[in-house]
């Protein structure tokens, strides 16, 4: 359960006062919601984003590593605009990669939610509302081909059994959760509301490495055996 603080507007004033407000309706979830110990909204959704941070890092980190070993250069980095890389940089010249976005004179930025087709976000437009974005996150956590589906492949010896384990969200917890997402969708506009929808924080580019240069400029060591035999591996035929 959380608790929206307030939100100011560009200027420093106070555009609308919901400090310790509970969410309307959330009382009859007491069974299933310590309706007593409310969160600030900020806080979960911080946290939210430093623990998606850290997956994201660590995603690009494993990246290297499989750059490694497959004998390709590689370079984890940030820096760069991720409004624009996303597509939200306001100029057309500069469509990046063409995602979906907003703006609300209530946000200082623009707001990315997904690309069509490709990566939509849990939230609207591309779910009618909170509640059908909460089902179809559960779809996609427990239908098929999701990683909860018990016909999902996996390298157990009863990956069924294990798939099937987890417990699937009740009607009740669904409604729940769809309550206090679409209040902090009313009140901000979007959701989540202090943080965007969608965002980029590290980048992974993959390059063949220059092997006279590191020859000529670098001593011996300076890449593996696996950048050294990349081209004869991968780009002439011979895999083995």
């Amino acid at each position: 359960m959380q608790r929206v603080e307030t939100q100011l507007c560009d200027d420093g004033k106070e555009d609308r006062q919901r400090n310790n407000q509970q969410c309307p309706g959330i009382d009859q979830y007491g069974d299933i919601v310590d309706v007593a110990n409310a969160w600030p909204i900020t806080f979960v959704e911080q946290w939210s984003l430093s623990e998606l941070t850290v997956e994201l890092g660590t995603s690009c980190y494993a990246g290297v590593l499989l750059l490694q070993a497959m004998g390709l250069g590689g370079w984890m980095f940030n820096g760069v605009d991720p409004f624009a890389m996303l597509g939200a940089s306001g100029n057309p010249e500069v469509p990046g990669l063409g995602f979906r976005y907003d703006k609300d004179e209530r946000w200082p930025y623009p707001n990315p939610t997904g690309l069509e087709g490709v990566m939509e976000g849990y939230c609207p437009p591309h779910h009618r509302d909170m509640r059908a974005a909460v089902d179809a996150l559960c779809a996609r956590k427990f239908g098929p081909g999701g990683p909860f589906h018990p016909d999902t492949p996996g390298p157990w010896n009863d990956s069924r059994k294990v798939r099937s384990a987890a417990q699937v969200h009740s009607e009740r917890f669904r409604e729940c959760v769809a309550l206090q997402a679409q209040y902090v969708y009313d009140t901000f506009g979007k959701f989540p509301g202090t943080v965007p929808s969608m965002f980029l924080i590290m980048y992974l580019q993959a390059h063949h490495l220059d092997l006279e240069f590191y020859d000529k400029f670098y001593k011996p060591g300076a890449y593996l055996k696996t950048h050294a035999m990349h081209m004869a591996h991968w780009h002439s035929g011979d895999s083995a």
